[in-house]
C-alpha cells in the first residue's frame, strides 16, 4: 500500500506543480530540524522532478528549493 501511495503523491505532484510554472507563489518550506517555516514569494520558473527542486525568480534573485522541503505553495497575486 505503501508503494502506491508514493506514485499517486508523485503524479499528484506533478500534475499540480506544472499548472504553477510561470505564476507568482508563495512558497512555504520548512527544513528537516528547523523549529520555523521558510516563506519565498516570486516566480516559480521551473521544476526539476529528477533531482527533486524547484527554480524560483524572487526579489532576492533566482534560487533552488528542494521539493521535498515545500509545505504549501499557492498562486499569488502580484503587489506593487
Amino acid at each position: 500500500m505503501g508503494a502506491l501511495k508514493g506514485k499517486v503523491v508523485k503524479k499528484m505532484e506533478k500534475k499540480y506543480m506544472e499548472r504553477l510554472v510561470g505564476k507568482y507563489c508563495k512558497i512555504v518550506t520548512k527544513e528537516p530540524g528547523e523549529d520555523r517555516a521558510n516563506v519565498v514569494v516570486g516566480v516559480l520558473e521551473d521544476v526539476d522532478y529528477k533531482d527533486g527542486f524547484i527554480l524560483v525568480d524572487s526579489e532576492q534573485g533566482l534560487g533552488c528549493l528542494r521539493i521535498d522541503t515545500i509545505i504549501a505553495i499557492k498562486p499569488k497575486t502580484k503587489e506593487k
